[in-house]
């Protein structure tokens, strides 16, 4: 129990991380147009450009820990004698040569945020920001119980496209409630002009990411758990159970989002408030998911015997190895 909440934990991070970099990446595109000189433009530009190098901090930090994990679940030894086989997990396994996705991925936002850190604004930044969080997002898709279906399969597309759409959701919110503080929005007016087209844009966005979220997450669920029963008596249905409940008391709170009136200021200070409460709904989804990608998924519990236990999310054994 402790040892999966361990590894829980490091996946938490990752989709925090992972997340908040969409957030950021998509707040930056949103505010693209809006110009001003340096005394006038937005306050928390500057701390959007921190939090995005937080989170690449974290992603690489993660990526370390997942395959020291990885290596040692393989191995099946400790993290001593298993650290001498980090190469051939990544020359010769599958998850190996997936690491290389996300390394490229790492390597492309790391590059054009020492370059291009400056313009964080530009959309071109966030275009290819955005390239790279895709890749990023590709690479824990193909190692997921999804990729048990054969690469590029129709599961692992749809496991990629749904932690697409929930990291563009979940991650703006993450975003702009640890970027935007009420003090940098109640006497700033282009900082309430600049949060205003946000939430214009979030809102606008929302539909597309909607329909694209509950047809990927029904689809998904549906090939892992495969009926309603596994829900309450499996634990990965159980935690399953629990981000579906989370998901839909936040999808209760945008059957009616505010309406953007004359006044920009009122709306961003509104948008601010929402945000900072739904972002406390975003965490514990996210938990969740860390939580039941480390679970046998229900589909494989009636068929898996004591002395066969699956390797934790889309593990593969150095008997695996290409």
């Amino acid at each position: 129990m402790l040892q999966s909440l361990l590894h829980g934990m490091v996946s938490f991070v990752e989709l925090v991380a992972l997340s908040t970099f969409v957030g950021v990446v998509l707040c930056c595109l949103w505010t693209a147009h809006l110009r001003g000189d340096v005394g006038t433009s937005p306050r928390f530009v500057d701390v959007l450009r921190r939090l995005l190098m937080l989170c690449l901090t974290a992603l690489v930090l993660s990526s370390i820990a997942n395959l020291m994990q990885r290596t040692m679940e393989m191995s099946g030894l400790g993290i001593t004698e298993a650290l001498p086989l980090v190469p051939t997990v990544l020359f010769k396994t599958h998850y190996g040569i997936i690491g290389f996705v996300r390394s490229a991925g790492l390597g492309l936002a790391l590059v054009v945020w020492l370059v291009g850190r400056r313009h964080i604004r530009s959309r071109g930044f966030a275009v290819f920001m955005l390239w790279a969080a895709s890749a990023i997002a590709f690479s824990r898709s193909a190692t997921s119980h999804a990729a048990d279906f054969g690469d590029l399969s129709v599961q692992e597309l749809s496991d990629w496209l749904h932690l697409l759409a929930s990291s563009s959701w979940g991650g703006t919110l993450l975003a702009v409630a640890l970027a935007v503080s009420p003090s940098n929005v109640a006497d700033n007016k282009e900082n309430q002009r600049a949060l205003a087209e946000t939430a214009d844009r979030f809102y606008a966005f929302f539909g597309p990411a909607f329909a694209l979220l509950m047809a990927t997450g029904l689809y998904n669920a549906w090939v892992e758990v495969g009926g309603f029963e596994p829900l309450w008596t499996t634990p990965y249905g159980r935690i399953l159970f629990l981000k579906l409940l989370l998901f839909a008391l936040l999808t209760v709170r945008y059957i009616a989002p505010p309406q953007h009136g004359k006044e920009d200021a009122a709306f961003a200070v509104k948008f601010l408030r929402r945000t900072r409460i739904e972002a406390l709904f975003v965490l514990p989804i996210l938990f969740c998911v860390a939580l039941f990608t480390h679970e046998i998924p229900a589909r494989h519990v009636s068929h898996t015997m004591p002395d066969h236990s699956h390797t934790m999310e889309h593990g593969h054994s150095m008997e695996k190895a290409e």
